[in-house]
């Protein structure tokens, strides 16, 4: 069993390398700049120009850095390019690469640039320099045409691609250490470190689907093996036509619609069955005992999320019951005089539980994702309603920190999954040895 569970935890490890590596180069297209939201959140003034100050955290955050382990790119780019904090002057160069200059044409070029504008603002002449920037257009290098100042020079359509190895030196694998160390850097709202902000988002997430998954459980089993002991009853078919419906319907239109006349007297005093969906909060209490606080405004998302999940499991149980009763040892118990009953509790329901097991990874990750959606409509402080708010603020540390942690949350529930699907069934960890 050691074995089995060392070999799913190996075989975990480069899915997780993987999304970390697309979360990574997702951070990169980020829009914001985040050494100007680092000044913002240190009192800087960024309507001034703060070279110094701008290249120093630019630096800080490792931005100077090559960005992985290794570099492909065209021969004619620099490997050094990152070192360029100057925002402008980097389009400018990119752009310039990228229409297929080389870089010591676009160095001297604008070394050259540098030294007529340097004359000018020496002998204060006001119309050369307006001249240069209009000509050269450095303010805005993304209306740059790439053939100002490069007369002299002629783009390739074609380099070959060069290729270097970076070592640990590199802006991932320093943004991967930041994760043990620094929690995924600092929230730009509050400075708070983002592991700690979600890390107490998840209590309250947690709170609501460990209870949804194992009631959805507990209930799913039992419910789908009355259903399957007498599939053509007229409760059985009404309990299945249930089912169905509470499948079908999509868990934000339930609640909204749970919430709009199930919540108020509004519609009568008979539609008052649940209380408001606002959260208390109460100050210098702890996230634990603020839950426990508010445990009635819980009872409604917990309800919700578990009637659909509990459609699911249900179901599932009932065809895998149903399944198992055709195979030969399930005939040959009831050629032993067994009921019905007795050969589903005794011989059948260990077996059609498998398939239930192996979907209960599948289900814990629904389940987490439906309270995601529910934290938003009910108000509850938790992981969903935390990545909307800093989606919204652009708080990206924050966003990329829940990313990697439903990843994490759904590949470790497939590999719990696994495991209890090898206890269930030996034969599967004998299958891992050989």
């Amino acid at each position: 069993m050691t074995r089995f569970i060392l070999n799913r935890i190996f075989l975990a490890i480069p899915t997780l390398f993987f999304i970390s590596v697309i979360v990574f180069y997702l951070s990169k297209l980020v829009p914001q700049d985040p050494v100007l939201s680092l000044m913002d959140l240190r009192g800087v003034d960024t309507s001034i120009d703060h070279d110094d100050v701008y290249e120093k955290i630019y630096k800080e955050l490792n931005l100077d850095l090559p960005n992985f382990y290794f570099t492909i790119q065209p021969s004619h780019f620099p490997k050094t390019i990152n070192q360029t904090f100057d925002t402008n002057k980097k389009d400018l160069y990119l752009k310039l690469l990228n229409s297929g200059y080389s870089f010591v044409d676009i160095e001297k070029a604008i070394n050259n640039f540098s030294q007529k504008l340097d004359a000018a603002k020496a002998s204060n002449n006001a119309a050369d320099i307006i001249e240069l920037n209009k000509v050269y257009n450095l303010e805005s290098p993304e209306q740059h045409n790439g053939l100002a100042h490069l007369n002299d020079s002629k783009p390739k359509s074609f380099f070959w691609p060069s290729f270097y190895l970076n070592g640990f030196n590199n802006q991932y694998h320093k943004w991967l250490q930041s994760i043990f160390t620094n929690g995924f850097g600092i929230s730009i709202l509050d400075g708070m470190t983002a592991i700690l902000k979600v890390k107490k988002a998840l209590t309250w997430t947690l709170s609501i689907t460990l209870i949804d998954f194992f009631l959805s459980l507990l209930f799913g089993i039992f419910i789908g093996t009355y259903l399957a002991t007498n599939e053509k009853g007229r409760w059985q078919k009404t309990f299945s036509q249930i089912l169905y419906f509470l499948y079908s319907i999509p868990v934000f239109w339930f609640a909204t619609m749970m919430v709009v006349y199930f919540t108020t007297d509004d519609y009568g005093w008979w539609t008052d069955w649940f209380p408001s969906v606002a959260i208390d909060i109460y100050p210098g209490k702890s996230t634990f005992q603020q839950i426990l606080m508010n445990a009635e405004k819980f009872i409604l998302p917990i309800l919700i999320l578990t009637l659909h999940s509990l459609a699911y499991i249900t179901r599932l149980v009932r065809r895998s019951v149903l399944d198992e009763l055709d195979k030969p040892y399930a005939l040959l118990a009831f050629s032993k005089g067994l009921d019905k009953t007795e050969v589903i509790r005794k011989h059948i329901l260990k077996n059609a539980l498998i398939p239930t097991i192996t979907s209960m990874a599948s289900a814990f990750a629904n389940a987490f994702a439906g309270s995601l959606v529910l934290e938003v409509i009910f108000n509850i402080p938790g992981m969903g309603r935390l990545l909307v708010s800093s989606m919204e603020s652009a708080d990206w540390n924050v966003v990329f920190c829940i990313t990697l942690l439903l990843s994490f949350v759904t590949i470790v529930s497939f590999i719990i999954a696994d495991i209890l699907y090898a206890y269930v069934n030996p034969k599967i960890e004998l299958n891992a040895k050989t």
